[in-house]
């Protein structure tokens, strides 16, 4: 070089420890420098824009596909900082951001579990029997059906896409089963309709079918089961 201004751009890209007390650093010059420094402003860019997008989709949790392809757009950002060689200080910038956009799905989970459990809990709480067929969510279902204090006799039905299946749990109190409904054979009843088994007690059972397009007309067979059993 004649003079430094020769070397144009520099970056640091790397620095790490390689020994107790030894650390190294590894620096870009000229035009690899400045192709650092593109990469980390589309990289940057892309990550604003999903951040964007993400944090203004107040519904995006309660599409599980939509959901789902989020989460896989952030994962896909964080493995592409994590690979790509980006000025040093700007690549732990971008990481925390990317990282941050998984926080608002988190929370945009949390909120949507939190709906559906509390709609669960008030629309359970006005009846003595009821079929619950609408949360995509099984833990959540299954979470709003414990917390009940009311004395009820539920099902639901939680059918998941993905598996191509259907979790049914049903709950009884025990005054209820006394009275002839009991949860393994209420169960039992919708377990034909869904084309899957189960079992349990007479105050709690639960079983896994296949045919997930008869979810409705299984609620409609418990429901008749429970209003016939309890007359």
């Amino acid at each position: 070089l004649h003079n430094v201004g020769h070397v144009g751009k520099i970056v640091i890209s790397v620095e790490e420890a390689i020994a107790k007390g030894t650390r190294r650093i590894v620096a870009l010059t000229g035009p690899e420098a400045s192709r650092a420094i593109h990469r980390a402003d589309r990289l940057e860019q892309r990550v604003d824009e999903a951040h964007a997008e993400i944090s203004a989709d107040k519904t995006i949790a309660l599409d599980r596909a939509r959901f789902k392809m989020a989460t896989r757009r952030v994962i896909e950002l964080i493995e592409e900082v994590n690979q790509t060689q980006l000025p040093y200080c700007r690549k732990e910038a971008i990481r925390e951001k990317a990282k941050g956009l998984q926080k608002v799905l988190d929370a945009r989970d949390r909120e949507a579990k939190a709906a559906v459990a509390e709609q669960v809990s008030f629309t359970l709480a006005k009846r003595q029997e009821h079929i619950f067929a609408s949360p995509k969510d099984f833990q959540v279902l299954d979470g709003a059906l414990k917390s009940m204090k009311k004395a009820s006799a539920t099902m639901g039905f939680s059918v998941n896409d993905e598996t191509g299946k259907v979790v049914v749990v049903a709950r009884v109190p025990k005054d209820l089963a006394e009275k002839g409904l009991k949860a393994s054979e209420w169960i039992t009843e919708v377990c034909s309709v869904l084309g899957g088994r189960g079992g349990g007690t007479a105050t709690q059972a639960q079983a896994t079918g296949t045919n997930t397009e008869s979810v409705d007309e299984a609620a409609q067979l418990a429901l008749k089961f429970a209003k016939v059993t309890l007359s």
